[in-house]
């Protein structure tokens, strides 16, 4: 069978993926159905693929880690008499679901086929930024200060496809020294949406992920052959500034300055403002690229810590119940613990981390594998991209809220997928 389809599949569901806001376009309902189609299409089209490898099987250890997540989930739900957390183990089932028809794909592709997938989800995000320039159908602020999105990705949505992206560009741009053009051009466009969207959790994770990269790089050795593979960097750095640029000028509105001055009386002050303004661009975007918000800190989290702490203490052992781990941080409204595995803990109890923990594991041991038996080739430099991905996923909701959404589940269950399932190369 030709994986012209699969791979087709696989990129529609990578662009639900990074498209969080869709939601607010579709409602979440259909959003939901548009994953439920995408998952019927995918089992009918890999109906003919289970004999193409003798794993056909999720692995074990996923399997199980949803398994024990959910019963914690109903478990609370019947201590406490909760609806809500019986609802949220249901939708945690479906996405467990849909765990099992990315495994098809991953089983049918290889790891090239994720990277061009990924770029063509890529290319949606960069065009629905450039878009919502000048159209916003959602209505929802997509620039808050230093913070930017888009209609398909606001901030604190956008920064994900580049951060849990990157890995995977990463790999290949070691791997296909020959395509190094566009991956130049794939991690600048990674690096970019972390910055614009200006999360701490996305930034912190950019740093874990030059240092894991380099680290992989002195295990691997024959540095003299990694030097002649770096050409896509500089490519980066330099499409990395022009981004900025773009995103800077757009954002200050210089068309409308050089305009003014090319249609002016001609006036000396006219030129003035014309000769200044690439200057405040160039200003701006370096100043976007090299300044963050890390260092402004965030006291809302650390109180939201302080108080979950005591909370997963009177909550044990079976949890009280979905989003019951939080406090009011002065504002007069609740707000969630932004830490999923406390909130697991104290909404549904010891078998809600145990559950929550699982993943990260199953993030490991694939890398752990690769490591054991020395291997050093492209395939392994791909498993453990496609692992430290999803490790990095577990790792960012160390300081995020825990949710069902499939846009957030959804960089999980990819990076899962195609780290236990790497398909033959073909």
């Amino acid at each position: 069978m030709s994986d012209r389809l699969p791979v087709a599949l696989l990129t529609a569901s990578l662009v639900l993926m990074v498209s969080g806001s869709l939601r607010d376009l579709v409602s979440p309902l259909g959003y939901w159905g548009a994953w439920g189609l995408w998952a019927v299409v995918t089992l009918i089209v890999t109906r003919r693929a289970q004999g193409t490898r003798t794993q056909t099987r999720p692995p074990g250890w996923v399997m199980a880690s949803y398994a024990i997540l959910i019963v914690g989930m109903l478990l609370s739900a019947a201590f406490n008499r909760d609806g809500v957390s019986a609802y949220q183990a249901v939708k945690i089932g479906v996405v467990a679901l849909m765990f099992m028809v990315m495994w098809r794909l991953a089983v049918r592709l290889d790891g090239r086929r994720l990277v061009g997938a990924m770029g063509w989800a890529v290319v949606v995000l960069l065009v629905s930024f450039a878009v919502s320039k000048v159209w916003n159908p959602t209505g929802q602020a997509l620039i808050d200060g230093p913070r930017e999105g888009s209609f398909l990705a606001v901030y604190g949505v956008l920064w994900k496809a580049g951060a849990f992206f990157l890995p995977v560009f990463l790999a290949d741009a070691v791997n296909t020294p020959a395509s190094w053009a566009r991956n130049g051009l794939m991690i600048a466009a990674c690096v970019f949406l972390v910055l614009i969207d200006g999360s701490r959790t996305g930034l912190l994770l950019l740093g874990a992920t030059a240092v894991g990269f380099v680290a992989f790089l002195c295990w691997c050795g024959d540095w003299g052959l990694w030097r002649r593979r770096f050409r896509w960097l500089w490519v980066a750095l330099a499409l990395l500034l022009s981004l900025q640029l773009l995103d800077t000028g757009a954002n200050m509105g210089v068309g409308r300055f050089w305009s003014a001055g090319a249609s002016a009386s001609g006036s000396q002050a006219d030129a003035a403002t014309v000769a200044v303004e690439p200057v405040r661009v160039l200003e701006g975007a370096l100043n976007r690229t090299f300044e963050t918000r890390i260092g402004a800190g965030d006291p809302a989290r650390i109180k939201l810590l302080q108080a979950s702490l005591e909370q997963v203490v009177a909550c044990a052992p079976l949890g009280c119940g979905f989003g019951a781990t939080g406090t009011d941080i002065g504002t007069g409204a609740w707000m969630v613990v932004h830490n999923a595995y406390l909130a697991a803990l104290g909404d549904f109890g010891v078998l809600g981390l145990v559950g929550m923990l699982g993943f990260l594991m199953a993030a490991w041991l694939p890398i752990w594998q690769v490591l054991r038996r020395g291997a050093k080739d492209a395939q392994a430099c791909f498993v453990v991209a496609a692992a430290g991905s999803a490790l990095a996923y577990g790792m960012s909701l160390m300081l995020n809220t825990f949710t069902t959404e499939m846009s957030e589940w959804g960089y999980l269950i990819l990076m899962l997928a195609f780290a236990w399932a790497p398909a033959e190369s073909g």
